[in-house]
């Protein structure tokens, strides 16, 4: 079982920048959202590679991106996990099933159907909503 970092335990912050170097990979835990058509699994982990240094700043940064200090990082990821967590699948592991390989088939299911119909009824019902409050007025 790898270390862990979570934002809610005091002096994870410290020790998690610590422990960073060049080259070394953490893992966090996705949750999409209910919304997105197409999304099989709920929750998958993304795995993030310290690529170096900040030209200005200093501090670590992944996937080589300047704007992807370690610290924001660490603040908005939530649990950070030394090795990849048990029971969740990458993001970009291939499904059993992709889901949208049948769309592309020419085979629309009934299921699939019933599915996008409850999404536009939902939309709908927030435009609604947000016409009514004066939420959405933007000309």
């Amino acid at each position: 079982m790898g270390k862990t970092w979570a934002t809610r335990r005091r002096g994870d912050e410290q020790d998690f920048l610590r422990w960073l170097a060049k080259g070394k990979t953490v893992y966090v835990i996705n949750e999409q959202a209910h919304l997105v058509p197409g999304v099989a699994r709920a929750r998958t982990y993304t795995s993030h590679t310290v690529t170096g240094k900040h030209p200005i700043l200093g501090g670590w940064i992944f996937d080589g991106s300047p704007s992807n200090p370690a610290k924001e990082f660490f603040q908005w990821a939530g649990t950070v996990y030394e090795n990849p967590p048990k029971g969740f699948e990458h993001i970009n592991d291939q499904m059993h099933e992709p889901v949208d390989a049948r769309y592309f088939k020419g085979a629309i299911h009934v299921d699939d159907i019933k599915e996008m119909e409850y999404e536009a009824d939902l939309a709908a019902d927030r435009t609604i909503d947000a016409r009514r409050t004066g939420a959405r007025r933007f000309w």
